[in-house]
C-alpha cells in the first residue's frame, strides 16, 4: 500500500510541475506583448 501511495504522489507532483510550467510560460507570452503607446498619451 505504501508503494502505491508513493507512486500516486510522484504522479501528482509531476502533473503539478507540468501545469505550473505551462501557466508560467503562457503568462510570459501574454505579458511579453506591449503595444505602442498612443501619441496623445506621451509626455513630450
Amino acid at each position: 500500500m505504501r508503494k502505491i501511495n508513493n507512486k500516486v504522489l510522484m504522479a501528482v507532483a509531476a502533473l503539478a510541475t507540468l501545469i505550473a510550467s505551462t501557466v508560467a510560460t503562457s503568462a510570459c507570452y501574454w505579458y511579453g506583448y506591449q503595444p505602442e503607446e498612443p501619441k496623445c498619451l506621451r509626455d513630450e
